[in-house]
C-alpha cells in the first residue's frame, strides 16, 4: 500500500491485489493535492487515524477511540520527546518530575536528562507480569513531592526484559 501511495501509477499494475489498490486510492484521496508527498494535518491523515481507532476500539472490545484524540508520527522516540518537550517545565523544588517505570525504555531516561527534567522511579511487580503496583506509584509520588513538581506518569507495557 506505501509503495502504490508514493509511486501512483503501480495503481494500474496488475501485479498489485485490487484490495491494496483500494486502499492506497483512500489514502490518497484523504491528502493534499491526492499526494503522499503533500503536507497534511499535524496530528496526520485523518483516514489514517479513523482506521487506527477501528483497530484500537476493536482490540479493546468495543471501547471508543476518538480518531481525533490519535496522533500520528515517525516513531515512539519523536512522540515521547515531542510530548515531553510540551509538559516539561521549572527548575529546582518546581521542576517537572516524570513517573517512569522501572524496568524502563532507556529513551524515558535519556530525554529526561536531555530537557531537565526529574526521572521518578517507581517499579513494576515483576512477581505479577510487571503490574503496576498502585501502593509502590503513590510511594513514589510521595517522596517525588519533596524534590520537585511531579506532574507526567509515564505507563507502558515493558517488552524487556522479555
Amino acid at each position: 500500500v506505501t509503495a502504490l501511495c508514493l509511486y501512483p501509477e503501480l495503481l494500474n499494475d496488475n501485479k498489485f491485489p485490487e484490495d491494496a489498490k483500494e486502499k492506497a486510492r483512500r489514502i490518497l484521496q484523504a491528502c493534499g493535492g491526492h499526494s503522499a508527498g503533500a503536507y497534511s494535518a499535524s496530528q496526520g491523515i485523518e483516514v489514517i487515524r479513523q482506521d487506527v481507532a477501528k483497530y484500537i476500539e476493536k482490540r479493546d472490545g468495543g471501547i471508543t477511540a476518538n480518531p481525533d484524540n490519535i496522533y500520528l508520527s515517525t516513531g515512539a522516540s519523536d512522540s515521547i520527546m515531542t510530548m515531553l518537550k510540551l509538559l516539561v517545565s521549572g527548575q529546582g523544588k518546581s521542576r517537572t518530575g516524570v513517573l517512569i517505570p522501572i524496568p524502563q525504555y532507556p529513551l524515558y531516561s535519556a530525554a529526561l536528562a536531555e530537557l531537565d527534567a526529574e526521572q521518578v522511579n517507581y517499579y513494576l511487580d515483576e512477581e505479577n507480569c510487571w503490574a503496576l503496583d498502585i501502593k509502590e506509584l503513590r510511594r513514589s509520588l510521595e517522596e517525588a513531592r519533596k524534590y520537585c513538581k511531579p506532574k507526567v506518569l509515564c505507563i507502558i507495557n515493558p517488552g524487556n526484559p522479555t
